[in-house]
């Protein structure tokens, strides 16, 4: 399937395209993303948009057209936000822009701007219950979700750019303009009861949260280059916003990770995000890299399906990953059967002491392993390991990335060790014994199907009192699998502690 989806997002503050390939069974890659920052809320002038922002939002769209056209998009979907919402010509501006240009845009409300946001969520994060906030230049969208399951959503009437006009006039902000920001966003919060004192996480999305995400990574030279699922705790993120009031807007241009066009209204945005944390009584700040226009997307793909489970989100991200680097299917659901397999067998026999959680990390390991062939075959356990360590993987944290991405290129303690010493501030101690147990399975399953002609069926573990053996079901019992068992093998007696021989059946 080659069909192309064009999302616009029309923002208070921005306007931003995205474009998707679509693969087998709906599953969708980001291949081109460009945003324009317009300030369309700056242009609000008496309730009406003026004519340099209507001309300035017309070029742009223009503009996105001929990107659209250039990359053969056949479906389209664009959306607006508080801004229009509160132009009394904004529903005129976006038919002007329909005619113009063929592209339809529709007005959301606050409330269906903030589903599209939950939705976002739920689609590429593991969280069971949390709130999400989605600061735009003109409007604040929050949600409460519990069980995967949307309770409650509002719009509130503020956002970056809104606030800073408001109340940030000087350069850098006095004392008492902070404080004045501060109460007002303490007041606008107060009427959400439904959130007080959850003590959940906060999801935040949009530009400002990847940007605060990226200040603090920088700031603590974080290893993994992903905001996705990163967490900032309350505590950081007010001494953030601290540091950052307390520079003049051109200074502040030279914080790394923070984009300059973002600038002069991120203290703001910082502000919303620090009061929620408090008024909900939240330890973590994650970061979603994912938001309005990918809820947006997963509706019109998805269309009246339900929100998926947290196993279905890590799955289909795997598949995907299957799909866009060109891996074999059926011989990595083989291998990945196989290693789980090994897994089960050893649980049993009470050879390590792994669950559900190391199962589920070892099948995706075993399903990923050959992903690094695409790019080249001799070092393909390298590649392997830099395509999972930096190509998002939904549904999983920065951690659960890194032990699937180790396990999967796993071929020795020593390239291990070279890893984990790269990403020490995110592993912890007992990741190495894991790795290793959980990477030998792997190289078993992988040697088991060495011929990629499954013709291994069926694989048992028996104790003996000589040790383990391997009861290996096959057609015959001259394969080039069974020839190449015994380096496996012996490298299984040493990481078990147990001698390991094989026989065919």
């Amino acid at each position: 399937m080659n069909k192309k989806v064009g999302i616009i997002d029309l923002g208070s503050n921005t306007a931003r395209l995205v474009i998707y390939q679509q693969y087998e069974h709906s599953q969708l890659y980001e291949v081109d993303n460009i945003k324009r920052v317009l300030r369309l809320s700056g242009h609000l002038q008496e309730g009406r948009f003026d004519e340099a922002g209507i001309e300035k939002t017309l070029a742009c769209m223009r503009q996105f057209k001929d990107m659209l056209d250039a990359s053969n998009v056949t479906e389209i979907k664009g959306v607006a936000t508080a801004a229009f919402r509160q132009a009394e010509n904004g529903a005129e501006l976006a038919k002007r822009i329909e005619t113009e240009t063929g592209i339809p845009i529709k007005i959301l409300s606050g409330e269906e701007e903030a589903r599209y946001g939950y939705l976002a969520v739920m689609h590429s994060m593991s969280v069971n219950e949390g709130i999400t906030v989605d600061i735009g230049g003109g409007s604040t969208e929050v949600t409460y979700f519990q069980n995967r399951q949307l309770k409650h959503c509002t719009s509130l009437p503020f956002g970056i750019v809104s606030l800073t006009k408001l109340f940030l006039n000087d350069d850098p902000p006095q004392p008492y303009e902070l404080a004045r920001l501060s109460q007002f966003i303490k007041d606008q919060l107060s009427v959400l009861d439904w959130i007080k004192d959850k003590q959940c996480p906060v999801i935040a999305i949009g530009g400002t949260a990847r940007n605060l995400a990226k200040v603090d990574q920088r700031q603590r030279n974080y290893s993994l280059g992903s905001v996705h699922q990163y967490s900032i705790a309350p505590d950081q993120t007010a001494r953030i916003l601290q540091q950052l009031s307390a520079l003049p807007c051109e200074e502040r241009k030279q914080i790394p990770g923070l984009s300059k066009d973002r600038a002069d209204v991120i203290v703001a945005g910082i502000a919303v995000f620090s009061c929620l944390l408090e008024y909900v009584g939240s330890n973590s700040l994650l970061i979603s890299n994912k938001g309005l226009r990918d809820g947006v997307l997963y509706e019109t793909v998805g269309q009246d399906q339900p929100v998926p489970a947290v196993r279905d989100i890590r799955r289909n991200s795997a598949e995907l990953f299957m799909s866009r680097y060109q891996v074999d299917k059926q011989i990595a659901r083989h291998v990945a059967d196989l290693a789980v397999r090994s897994f089960d067998e050893g649980r049993r026999l009470q050879l390590h002491p792994y669950g559900n959680e190391e199962r589920e990390l070892l099948e995706t390991a075993a399903l990923l392993h050959d992903v690094g062939r695409s790019i080249n075959l001799y070092e393909a356990s390298q590649h392997t390991y830099y395509l999972l360590s930096n190509v998002l993987l939904l549904g999983f944290s920065h951690r659960e990335r890194l032990l699937i991405s180790m396990i999967s290129s796993y071929k020795n303690n020593k390239q291990l060790t070279s890893q984990l010493l790269k990403h020490k501030d995110i592993m912890i101690k007992s990741d190495k014994e894991t790795i290793e147990k959980l990477g030998h399975l792997l190289l078993l399953a992988k040697t088991l199907d060495r011929s990629k002609t499954q013709r291994i069926k069926e694989l048992r573990w028996r104790d003996t009192p000589q040790g383990i053996v391997l009861q290996c079901t096959s057609e015959r019992d001259e394969l080039l699998e069974f020839s190449l068992l015994e380096d496996i093998l012996a490298k299984l007696t040493k990481v078990f502690k147990r001698p390991f021989s094989y026989e065919v059946s």
